[in-house]
């Protein structure tokens, strides 16, 4: 059964869900990603480059948890300058356009996503990347920006739990722009993929819910 009278109800307690645990849940999946990825840097890059960009996130990582950037914030920077081919700098990117985001500064936030999904170094984070500013089109009401970034991802070389982001933000994005029927089918899409975080499966289902 539906918990809201209209779309916009749905679409509103979106929004208001995503303020309160969207950060948590994509810090999840932006974490797992860079295991691999930083374990090739670590592997490829000096021993002492690795460790401090490794320590930069790290920190960056807890301080946005706790809603509080501070001087942890020009590190990252420092980072993303020093060393633009690191998995840690495109992490450092992604939190920094969240940072940004909640602040209500739209371009400082844009350009950070858009920095991470240029100079993301292998084709995992770069899809990541690129979701997320497909995402932050979508909340600016920039649908025609959104669908073409969402366009230049390769779905046929996603693997599975990459598809399920894929399909989620889709959703997102539809939802947002009041499509509910696309938006139905790309949260089922999430549903039925075994590969599917449990957390993102357990939101997509909840959402899927609330349009049946």
């Amino acid at each position: 059964m539906n918990r809201y009278e209209t779309e916009e109800e749905q679409v509103e307690a979106i929004k208001n869900w995503w303020q309160k645990n969207g950060t948590q849940l994509l810090l999840g999946i932006l974490v797992i990603t860079l295991a691999y990825s930083g374990w090739q840097y670590w592997k490829n890059k000096q021993y002492a480059d690795s460790v401090y960009a490794s320590s930069v996130f790290e920190a960056l990582q807890v301080r946005a948890e706790q809603g509080k950037l501070g001087d942890v914030a020009r590190e990252g920077l420092k980072l993303m300058e020093a060393q633009p081919e690191s998995p840690y700098s495109t992490g450092v990117a992604l939190i920094l356009a969240k940072f940004y985001m909640q602040k209500g500064e739209q371009q400082q936030a844009e350009d950070n996503f858009k920095w991470a999904a240029e100079h993301a170094p292998d084709n995992s984070l770069k899809t990541v990347a690129q979701l997320r500013l497909a995402r932050y089109y979508a909340e600016q009401k920039a649908f025609e920006k959104a669908q073409s970034t969402l366009a230049a991802i390769k779905k046929d070389a996603l693997v599975p739990a990459e598809k399920a982001n894929y399909d989620y933000v889709s959703g997102i994005i539809a939802l947002l722009n009041h499509q509910a029927a696309e938006a139905k089918q790309a949260f089922a899409q999430v549903v039925a993929n075994e590969k599917a975080d449990k957390n993102l499966k357990a939101v997509a289902q909840l959402q899927l819910d609330d349009l049946s």
